[in-house]
């Protein structure tokens, strides 16, 4: 297997030739194959090795048993190993994020800090990357979410990903390699998980090499998306403007496929946002002329073939409305708030984005736009912010029509962007205000 990881790393063009090599290792069967691969190579590349292992609070004694098992690992091949334990229940808890998205927040944060530029390395498998592409699948999947897992996107490599599981596992058994089974990767609630147990053993039934032909499907999928991406960069490249204006003349016309590319990456590098269909719709209506909101702080208005995206930046006026009805208009849509009982709260819910602890608001509550000097510390935070500085962060140029919150204490939600860490909701919260725009 070691020939397939080193053709591997050919193909894709991974540059590990003199690098340092972060392995994300959790000490499972894919991650120890990885780490022992890599030690094996590492003198053929001059690679640094530095593994690295994240106890994520989750398992309790299972988890700190596996910690113990991967130090003992790495003190047995002598490689350096740096360790991370964290309470990703709490930490999702208070950023509002669910435990799997905070989970790899967590480690690659942590990876990217242990050595200055350079390389993460994963163990995703061939059977990791079929099953994403059928998880995308399910979800509506462009093109781009065919190609499933890439095999190198930034500073991430990953080196096992035209192996499949069972070659991995054959490998470890022919090199004696030992390794630990998370109990978790065998409870079919995790939807992954569910399309591993039983989609894929369904789909080997028709078809034994089903990996195999899912696999030229995604290499299919990732050259299609490669001519597509290089297309539409030499599009905006034409098409932009000295004034940040695009020029619809060079993309109005093109095929749906392009278009609607060209579109994405505008609204992707001009207002930081990852356009849904319907934005992207939005913004083609207007292609002869007209003006869109296509978010709470996004308009787009095209005048003259010149495509702007947020074009009066902070020329709007200042604005405020009163809340107290719990509806009111904001610039480009209608904001309404719905009060109901903590128990009514959906777990899916977005818990600091659109809803806060509504016994928290104090006096009497007021939509507005910014104003001079406004401060916010956003649930789980750490710190407090200027709005000026947070918009800065988020690349918000249309500024004034960014929907605002606040009581008369000051500011307590921003549209898109979330709540303080005053009225984010808690195991007190009893009454729950939730806000939409339409």
């Amino acid at each position: 297997m070691i020939c397939k990881v080193r053709e591997t790393i050919e193909k894709y063009r991974m540059p590990l030739k003199n690098a340092t090599v972060v392995v994300a290792v959790s000490g499972g069967a894919d991650s120890m194959a990885l780490l022992h691969i890599l030690y094996s190579l590492k003198d053929e590349y001059n690679i640094r090795l530095i593994a690295c292992h994240v106890n994520h609070g989750i398992r309790g004694e299972e988890a700190d048993s596996d910690e113990q098992f991967v130090k003992n690992c790495c003190k047995k091949l002598g490689v350096e190993l740096r360790t991370l334990k964290a309470d990703v229940p709490k930490l999702a808890a208070e950023s509002g994020m669910g435990e799997e998205e905070c989970g790899r927040k967590v480690r690659y944060d942590f990876f990217n800090s242990v050595a200055e530029k350079a390389l993460i390395a994963t163990a995703h498998t061939l059977s990791d990357r079929c099953e994403t592409l059928l998880f995308n699948i399910t979800r509506g999947a462009s093109v781009k979410g065919l190609c499933s897992i890439p095999a190198v996107r930034d500073n991430i490599i990953r080196p096992l990903i035209d192996c499949s599981s069972s070659e991995v596992r054959a490998y470890c058994a022919d090199n004696g390699i030992e390794y630990v089974n998370d109990s978790t990767n065998f409870e079919d609630k995790y939807t992954r998980n569910r399309i591993r147990l039983n989609v894929i053993p369904q789909l080997k039934a028709i078809n034994p090499s089903v990996e195999s032909s899912l696999s030229r499907l995604m290499d299919s999928a990732r050259s299609d998306s490669d001519y597509f991406d290089s297309l539409t960069d030499s599009i905006i490249a034409a098409s932009k403007l000295s004034d940040g204006g695009y020029a619809v003349k060079y993309f109005s016309d093109e095929h749906e496929a392009v278009k609607s590319r060209v579109i994405t990456e505008i609204l992707k590098r001009e207002a930081d946002i990852r356009p849904e269909k319907i934005h992207i719709r939005l913004v083609e209506d207007i292609l002869n002329g007209g003006k869109a909101q296509i978010t709470g702080g996004v308009i787009a208005e095209c005048k003259d073939g010149v495509l702007m995206i947020n074009p009066t930046c902070e020329n709007t006026e200042k604005w405020e409305r009163d809340f107290s009805s719990l509806r009111c208009e904001a610039p480009g849509q209608i904001l309404t708030g719905e009060i109901i009982n903590i128990s009514e709260l959906q777990q899916s819910q977005n818990v600091h984005n659109n809803v806060l602890d509504f016994d928290s608001i104090i006096g009497r509550p007021v939509m507005r736009s910014r104003n001079e000097g406004d401060k916010i510390r956003l649930a789980g935070s750490s710190c407090t912010k200027t709005l000026k500085k947070l918009f800065n962060e988020k690349k918000l140029k249309n500024r004034n029509t960014v929907p605002v919150l606040a009581d008369d204490l000051g500011v307590v939600w921003i549209y898109g962007i979330g709540c303080c860490e005053r009225c984010k909701i808690t195991e007190k919260t009893k009454s729950v205000m939730i806000i939409r725009g339409d």
